[in-house]
């Protein structure tokens, strides 16, 4: 049995450039089937860091010769729902000219929707509904059977003579750290880059949920919703599985850069003494982001001090909106006050912060946005990452949204296109707001002064900082021209 992790060649989110990072999802389930099931032959094919064409993809596999195909994603920086029309592609190209290939697809987008993904997808033969962590190895493991018995593994969407079928739910993953480290080895780790020119460049992943549930995450987009638990179940890996994790990207890969894409990663104080105690023991030179929570950092604002100095050189946080009223409907659970002071903190510990919010609420018009973008550029984080709302199938808000979406073509669901308008705004009025705003931020000399030339931040974040500068006109093709880049 041989089984082919395949990223089909694709972009990334227009506002990160020419960015090329490990898919986590693939290196985490290629690590398990390799513990778990070692007869299995594995094979790993990154279109995007070779720079495959179609036809130069289509002949890797031919000579792979592979019996399961599988695609999938964890994080956002590849565009979530944007993804899907590139596998479509993909799997269709395969079918083509491997018919015995089978096609598997999970994470991102699908986990909330395998039914209906597998329904309106004929080159897929299976979508993994929730996580993928032990439905893909098990998917795996049986078709290297005789006769396999798919329905008796759970999670999965599959077809039984044509027929759309769902088996059991499978229940979440309780401790991360039972996981092996993912399988870097398979990958080509040296083809790497982040924000158009960082190498050395890595992306990781410790934990699955969040804790805190805002109504518009596209976290939620990875659950089978037909379980007591769901995006606000949150387990993570340990703080000193963290640090072993980069102790290996150093010391085996040269990783220099790593961003950990964990959505909270400062939830609980004690895994983070935890994490700052394993990391002075190594005394690692890499540097690393991690995306955590104004209130948290409040919380733990002794700890910015040790963080700095173990490697932690730049932080984002979310703020989302500036009015009370859209905190509370969102679920946001955080105040204006709070990521002002963070932002503060972060400066005053040479920590460069990034602070993301969003346009496109039902209730936004030009006013509110301006406000929100007036008051955002008052509290003055060193960069800012807007998105624009998209309405993905699986997130609380989905329905709320729903008769606002005008764009259905999902190769621009991938918060950068307008793909909604609001009760006040068109599509395009939308898409034009969020353009000025981004260009605004990126245009005032002081701040650009800052984040490119102050020499309190660390060299890797002012490379981000020039990069976001750089890409400001790549945002508002998206945004206002409809260009699609992913």
């Amino acid at each position: 049995m041989k089984v082919l992790f395949l990223q089909p060649p694709m972009g990334g989110w227009v506002t990160w450039g020419r960015h090329i990072a490990i898919n986590v999802n693939h290196a985490q389930l290629a690590a398990n089937l390799r513990e778990w099931y070692p007869e299995i032959e594995i094979k790993v094919l990154d279109c995007r860091a070779l720079n495959f064409s179609e036809t130069q993809m289509i002949n890797a596999i031919k000579e792979i010769e592979p019996n399961l195909v599988y695609m999938g994603d964890a994080l956002q920086t590849t565009g979530v729902a944007a993804i899907h029309p590139r596998y479509q592609r993909a799997a269709k190209l395969i079918k083509e000219n491997m018919p015995q290939v089978q096609i598997c697809v999970g994470g991102f987008f699908y986990g909330a929707n395998a039914p209906k993904m597998l329904e309106e997808t004929p080159e897929f033969d299976f979508v993994i509904a929730g996580e993928t962590e032990r439905t893909m190895p098990e998917l795996t493991k049986e078709l290297s059977k005789k006769d396999p018995d798919i329905p008796s593994i759970k999670g999965l969407s599959y077809r039984n003579n044509g027929t759309v079928e769902l088996t059991e739910y499978r229940p979440l993953i309780e401790n991360l750290d039972d996981l092996p480290l993912p399988a870097y080895d398979l990958f080509p780790m040296d083809k790497y880059i982040g924000f158009n020119r960082i190498k050395h460049y890595v992306e990781t992943y410790h934990s699955r949920g969040c804790p805190n549930g805002c109504r518009f995450c596209v976290g939620w987009t990875n659950y089978d919703h037909r379980g007591d638990k769901d995006w606000t179940c949150y387990r993570i890996r340990s703080g000193k599985r963290v640090a072993e994790e980069l102790e290996l990207l150093e010391k085996q890969f040269g990783a220099k850069w790593v961003v950990m894409m964990d959505e909270d990663f400062n939830v609980y104080r004690e895994r983070m003494e935890e994490f700052i105690e394993e990391m002075e023991k190594r005394q690692l030179k890499v540097k690393f982001f991690f995306m955590g929570r104004a209130p948290y950092h409040l919380r733990d604002k002794d700890l910015l001090k040790p963080l700095r100095k173990i490697g932690f050189v730049c932080g984002l946080f979310g703020m989302e909106a500036v009015d009370k009223k859209t905190l509370e409907k969102i679920n946001k659970g955080i105040s204006v006050d709070q990521v002002a002071e963070t932002v503060r903190l972060f400066r005053e510990n040479n920590i460069m912060s990034v602070v993301t919010w969003m346009v496109g609420f039902p209730d936004d018009d030009e006013v509110k946005i301006k406000d929100r973008f007036e008051r955002i550029n008052h509290i003055d984080p060193d960069m800012t990452a807007l998105q624009i709302m998209t309405p993905l199938p699986g997130i609380p808000m989905y329905k709320e949204l729903e008769p606002f979406i005008e764009d259905q073509d999902l190769r621009k669901w991938d918060f950068q296109h307008a793909v909604v308008s609001t009760k006040y705004l068109s599509k395009e009025d939308l898409g034009r707001l969020a353009a000025w705003a981004n260009r605004e931020f990126y245009s005032q000399p002081g701040r650009v002064q800052r984040i490119l030339y102050d020499k309190k931040y660390h060299p890797f974040c002012r490379l981000t900082a020039r990069c976001y500068i750089e890409t400001a006109e790549a945002h508002t093709k998206a945004a206002i021209e409809d260009e699609i880049f992913v």
